[in-house]
């Protein structure tokens, strides 16, 4: 495998309530573990929220409130809590932009439920920084969204079906961050030389986009 890996990478994917990290809250969820070996193990989730799903919530993933918070959908997250901490146990974390929005929520779901994630020392590999970074000639008009979908086509050649279901977006992250590996021979080669590459480059998109908001005043 392309990717060295000295303990496992878990992709984590998030369907939730809607956009807001601090007040919306998770419906599904899907890990996929990438074990040292190349192979997957996965885990997915259906979670009663408690609250109801926006109608844009609704609208992207196909989830009614109605089905959420029914008897049939799903446990509410803190009572899943131990499984999903079992089985990310000592691993890392990648995924698709989780680190502007899939762990700051995990996160403040974590808090809101009593579960006892610990992310220190746990690195991060985010592969929507890799498409932001490596793709500097992307035209949003002609070439939309810089997005999963955008990204499973652009670089596994294919359409991302079953788009806003956890577990799809999930193995196709695994899919993309492959395949990046494949297309730009300079990224690191092992997990934590590759979570400092995302860390710096995405501090370093962070202060270029404070500078374009400082600048664009008269």
């Amino acid at each position: 495998m392309i990717l060295k890996l000295t303990r496992p990478l878990v992709f984590l994917d998030f369907e939730t309530t809607g956009l807001d990290i601090e007040k919306d809250r998770i419906v599904e969820l899907a890990f996929v573990r990438l074990l040292p070996d190349g192979s997957r193990e996965t885990l997915v989730q259906r979670v009663n929220p408690g609250v109801e799903l926006s109608k844009g919530a609704t609208k992207v993933t196909g989830i009614h409130t109605m089905d959420a918070t029914g008897l049939f959908w799903g446990p509410p997250l803190k009572k899943c809590g131990d499984k999903l901490l079992e089985f990310l146990s000592d691993s890392d974390i990648a995924g698709f932009n989780q680190v502007g929005y899939d762990m700051p929520l995990w996160e403040a779901e974590c808090k809101r439920h009593g579960i006892p994630y610990d992310g220190g020392g746990r690195h991060q590999v985010d592969a929507k920084t890799i498409f932001d970074v490596k793709e500097t000639g992307w035209d949003r008009f002609l070439m939309g969204p810089r997005n999963l979908t955008a990204a499973v086509r652009h670089y596994c050649g294919r359409e991302l079906e079953g788009a806003h279901g956890a577990e799809a977006d999930t193995q196709a992250t695994v899919d993309v961050l492959l395949a990046q590996l494949q297309r730009y021979p300079d990224l690191p080669r092992d997990v934590p030389g590759l979570a400092k590459w995302c860390g710096q480059q995405q501090a370093e998109l962070e202060r270029q986009k404070e500078a374009s908001q400082q600048g664009g005043g008269f």
